[in-house]
């Protein structure tokens, strides 16, 4: 018989299908067919985080609003991206552009986000905070959110935006010691890391599609 499994088993399975879904498809041929999957695996282990977590209230509320900004902001994307693929010139090019590589990443990568914080706000009323030591699950979950953040918001170009939300994040778990969240805090820190590097390396920012990589 199936059993929940506990919130920490049930976060690295929300990184995994981060992970997978969010990444591999950019490196098909048909990426685009994978892609529409996307949504419905990322979102599916959101949902099993907070149940395992028996979220409720703010936390359930954050997770809708983040759910809804996610799945349309990756709808957006995956749809104007389509449209220059076919239309690769001209105003519907330019427009198709803009709804992908500017408010499509952004509204995107602001619903997964929200995702992770409405996750660490409901183990906030599930789990007390305690003393906390690195376990493999743990180091497990934090390198695959990292890898995920890090490629996602330097081809998406949001690499502020996890910045940002990494200081945040840093700044909670610094308060308060929980699994969840002091999880995401070394994904977030992580992912500085790994942007810090990559901007010495090329003198800046660039996309990994600029170098040919993707």
């Amino acid at each position: 018989m199936w059993r929940l499994p506990g919130p920490e088993r049930a976060f690295l399975a929300f990184a995994v299908a981060v992970a997978v879904f969010q990444n591999v498809p950019a490196v098909l041929p048909e990426g685009d067919l994978v892609d529409v999957a996307t949504p419905f695996a990322v979102i599916g282990a959101s949902a099993l985080v907070l149940l395992a977590l028996r979220a409720r209230g703010l936390a359930l509320g954050l997770a809708l609003l983040a759910g809804i900004a996610y799945t349309s902001g990756q709808s957006i994307h995956l749809a104007a991206n389509s449209i220059a693929d076919e239309r690769p010139g001209g105003r519907v090019a330019e427009v198709a552009y803009f709804w992908d590589e500017r408010f499509g990443h952004i509204w995107w990568h602001l619903g997964w986000l929200g995702l992770l914080a409405a996750c660490c706000l409901a183990e906030r009323a599930a789990v007390p905070s305690r003393s906390w030591r690195l376990e493999a699950r743990h180091a497990a979950t934090a390198l695959l959110l990292a890898f995920t953040l890090f490629t996602n918001t330097v081809e998406g170009q949001t690499w502020w935006l996890g910045l940002g939300a990494g200081a945040l994040f840093c700044a909670w778990a610094a308060r308060e010691r929980r699994p969840l969240l002091i999880t995401c805090a070394l994904a977030f820190a992580l992912d500085a890391l790994f942007i810090a590097v990559w901007a010495i390396w090329h003198g800046g920012v660039p996309q990994f599609s600029d170098l040919g990589l993707v």
